[in-house]
């Protein structure tokens, strides 16, 4: 969808923009095409996240995907299901509705220009076991929130957000789009990146909730040697047994250590 037609969608169902739902709608096609594009095949159903006016589902629709879709608000849920009866449209809050109630579950793969208040957390729950079959998720992000997500050689892009994700995706950042691309236009530039699912997985559920609680430790005070942040959670004498078990220099900053050393340091907590 272009201007145009998004704002005869716009004012044929009288609505306008809601910014506490991050409705900043997409109306640059080429940037659709490549978003499509960078999907692939798809060996299943497609999940998208907050379709909004259908800009992006139109694209799916067109390459042939088996299409689910997740979309908040019940007046464009409603619009799409008469612009694409194909697609199984469900209303609700993707962060709080159960995937296994999506008709089309489980999902391969996950497309979705997200709400910038959703973003985080929406990545998140893609980690989570319940979207285990996804291989592959093409999203679009404010651009710096997408810079943190691909971030794991260090420095203040580092950190929670890009570690969190690390056992289960790669990332990749495959281009940015201007605030021109968008109606109404956000005050920031955007993003869009390719998760990729890892066929060779650093740790099952169990590892990765130690995993995942090191990192929240570790990453509580940036400017703090990790060693302080640890005692935090761990104690002092067990977060110094801890990094001397795994070769890290209780001085460094969290920022300084490796996605490899924050599992071997995880595989280090002292139960």
């Amino acid at each position: 969808m272009n201007i145009s037609q998004t704002r005869q969608a716009l004012n044929e169902l009288e609505i306008r923009p809601d910014k506490s739902m991050g409705q900043n709608f997409l109306v640059n096609p080429m940037a659709v095409r490549r978003i499509v594009n960078a999907l692939g095949t798809v060996e299943g159903t497609v999940l998208e996240i907050g379709p909004g006016l259908g800009a992006l589902t139109r694209g799916l629709v067109r390459a042939g995907h088996d299409l689910s879709a997740i979309e908040l608000s019940e007046t464009m849920a409603e619009w799409l299901e008469k612009q694409y009866p194909e697609v199984r449209m469900v209303r609700g809050d993707f962060l709080s509705v159960n995937p296994v109630d999506i008709p089309g579950y489980p999902f391969a793969a996950v497309a979705s220009n997200l709400p910038y208040n959703i973003s985080s957390q929406a990545v998140f729950n893609l980690c989570e076991p319940k979207f285990d079959a996804v291989q592959t998720a093409v999203l679009m992000f404010q651009k710096e929130l997408a810079e943190r997500l691909a971030c794991l050689d260090g420095g203040r892009n580092y950190g929670r957000l890009s570690l969190l994700v690390w056992p289960w995706f790669t990332v990749e950042k495959l281009f940015d789009l201007d605030p021109g691309d968008f109606m109404p236009r956000p005050n920031v530039d955007s993003s869009v990146v390719l998760l990729k699912r890892k066929k060779d997985l650093p740790f099952n559920r169990e590892e990765y909730e130690v995993f995942a609680k090191v990192v929240r430790a570790a990453f509580s005070g940036r400017r703090k040697k990790v060693i302080n942040c640890l005692t935090k959670v761990f104690g002092k004498t067990d977060s110094m047994a801890m990094l001397e078990a795994a070769n890290i220099d209780p001085g460094l900053r969290a920022e300084r250590i490796t996605p490899e050393k924050f599992a071997e340091l995880a595989r280090k907590v002292v139960h």
